[in-house]
């Protein structure tokens, strides 16, 4: 159609495209601060031309369609990067918080701790028979052995609240997973007639962006325009309009266990394939990284409580003993086994085939000394039977439940001490020893100590005289000299096993804060790539406002225009 009506159509469909053009910047615009939000495009082409005797005669203008801008490759390298930042970033956050426990600054840090344990061994050493020395030494070792156990009750609190934040995290991981898929059944919805649902598509990809934060996935976009999604192993959180969700359990090992449940009730542990994101942090940090520092950390605690108790074990204090009984004990199941490796003793891997010497003295000071063998298949019962033919001495298995603990007693008049155990069964069975416990949680001072400090043995029983004067200092000495010894692990001191220790903790910290750092620069430049692609640019949708302003009033013109031509011919047929 040509003539006056077909300029007429020309402007009708001009004013229609540029009113649309107005519209879809006034968009863009009310939009400039919403997160996720791609900027949008209306496309325009010239109508097919219509035939005239003059040739080809342009029909105007056509729209065909409103488009966002967007680079699927730009925020699929976006949300993988957000994966590995959410992860390191909460890494840190929860390592930062562990080594704040272990602040060594402060005058009650362990350090100190171990510094001022030593530092009485030595003063005791000055004045072997010193009550004040032997109260001060029980002071100072409590205060190491509460800063073990607080140090080790603070880790276990910390998987406590990483615990206590799975749950949470799994349940928006679940959220958005639903999300993504309510979403893609409205996107295919609308776009059945071939038209883009724009802004579900970025509501959709916002949804991706914060489930990548929390979970590293995989996505593709299939042919109908919905977007699966699945974890690095291939689980599917997404499928068309389906969504299936994750859940957790503690495991008898406590473990986090994450599963995944599939359609049919099917239920998969995907806890070993998780990559990136909050809730991977969480399980790393949870079972691996605090798990380590508390196994380090028992470590320290352990090889203290054996050290001391092997040296403590073979020395004498101002009293002997009239009665003792073992700290630790051997479950009945256990009670046929040979001490040495037997699995119910924490120390038992350290008895070797040896011997110790008991010496049991009279009122008079006379003392006889035995030899007890210590060997490859000797039992719980067989050491109680050796002990039971030393004169003057009884021994006995004393059972309490499940726990079997070797009870010795001195004959009226007579008590006794040890000397010279090569096989270490003193310290593993906890006879003559300073301190309980075998890790940093359960660590503490023999309550035999704290009720009677006389006990605590400063010196030795010469093994040929039987002599223990209360002026004697060589185990006091030999005690104190350990804190300069390299006896801990990793053939350190105590003191530098413990820096070692909460060093490490520093490192990895430090090393996931570099990491964060890395991926948030990733993060950024990702981000200002996709802000330049679609991004709302002010300036460019004033500009674009005024040139379809401008556009609208020509169409407008073109009405008027057209409306003149008619009424002139209007009047020529009058």
């Amino acid at each position: 159609m040509s003539g006056i009506l077909g300029l007429m159509d020309i402007a009708k469909r001009a004013l229609a495209a540029e009113q649309l053009g107005v519209e879809v910047t006034s968009h863009n615009i009310s939009n400039v601060n919403t997160p996720g939000f791609s900027r949008q495009i209306v496309y325009f082409e010239t109508s097919m031309a219509l035939p005239s005797p003059y040739g080809s005669l342009g029909f105007g203008v056509d729209v065909t369609g409103i488009e966002r801008a967007f680079s699927s490759f730009i925020v699929a390298r976006l949300d993988q990067n957000t994966a590995f930042l959410g992860e390191n970033k909460t890494i840190k956050s929860n390592l930062d918080q562990v080594a704040s426990l272990f602040n060594e600054t402060q005058a009650t840090g362990m350090t100190e701790l171990f510094t001022a344990f030593w530092d009485a061994w030595h003063a005791l050493a000055d004045n072997p028979s010193g009550a004040g020395e032997r109260q001060a030494l029980l002071t100072q070792a409590q205060n190491l052995a509460d800063a073990f156990s607080s140090r080790a009750d603070q880790l276990v609190q910390s998987r406590t609240a990483i615990t206590q934040q799975i749950g949470p995290t799994i349940e928006q991981i679940n959220n958005l997973a639903a999300q993504v898929a309510q979403l893609n059944g409205e996107i295919v919805s609308l776009e059945v007639n071939g038209e883009m649902a724009n802004d579900l598509r970025d509501k959709r990809n916002l949804a991706l962006n914060k489930l990548s934060e929390l979970a590293g996935i995989n996505y593709y976009t299939s042919g109908d325009g919905t977007i699966s999604v699945s974890l690095p192993n291939g689980a599917s959180l997404v499928e068309s309009v389906h969504s299936w969700d994750l859940s957790y359990t503690i495991t008898p090992s406590d473990t986090v266990s994450i599963l995944w449940n599939g359609p049919g009730g099917a239920t998969t542990d995907v806890t070993s394939s998780l990559r990136g994101g909050e809730l991977s942090a969480l399980v790393q940090v949870r079972d691996t990284l605090i798990t380590q520092y508390q196994s380090d950390l028992d470590d320290i605690a352990q090889e203290l409580i054996a050290q001391v108790n092997s040296q403590h074990s073979q020395g004498v204090g101002l009293d002997l003993y009239t009665d003792t009984t073992s700290s630790y004990f051997v479950t009945t199941a256990d009670l046929a086994a040979p001490l040495i490796n037997n699995p119910s003793l924490s120390f038992g891997d350290r008895i070797a085939a040896g011997q110790f010497t008991i010496h049991v003295e009279d009122g008079s000071g006379g003392t006889v000394a035995t030899n007890i063998a210590i060997g490859a298949g000797t039992t719980l019962n067989d050491l109680a039977t050796a002990l039971n033919a030393v004169p003057n001495l009884s021994a006995s298995i004393v059972t309490s439940g499940n726990e079997n603990r070797l009870q010795i007693t001195a004959a009226a008049g007579y008590s006794f001490g040890f000397s010279q155990d090569t096989s270490n069964v003193l310290m593993a069975l906890g006879l003559n020893n300073f301190f309980i416990g075998d890790s940093a949680w359960t660590i503490g001072v023999n309550d035999t100590l704290i009720n009677n400090a006389d006990l605590i043995a400063a010196g030795t029983i010469d093994p040929a005289t039987g002599d223990h004067p209360p002026g004697d200092n060589s185990n006091a000495l030999l005690l104190a000299e350990m804190g300069e010894q390299t006896v801990a692990p990793g053939g350190l001191t105590f003191s530098d096993a413990y820096q070692q220790f909460v060093t490490n903790i520093g490192l990895d910290a430090e090393d996931a804060g570099n990491k964060q750092t890395y991926y948030q620069g990733l993060v950024d430049q990702f981000t200002q790539m996709r802000e330049s692609v679609s991004g709302v640019s002010l300036d460019e949708e004033l500009s674009n406002l005024i040139k379809f302003q401008r556009a609208y009033q020509a169409a407008a013109k073109m009405v008027t225009t057209a409306d003149e031509l008619l009424q002139t011919l209007l009047t020529l047929k009058e």
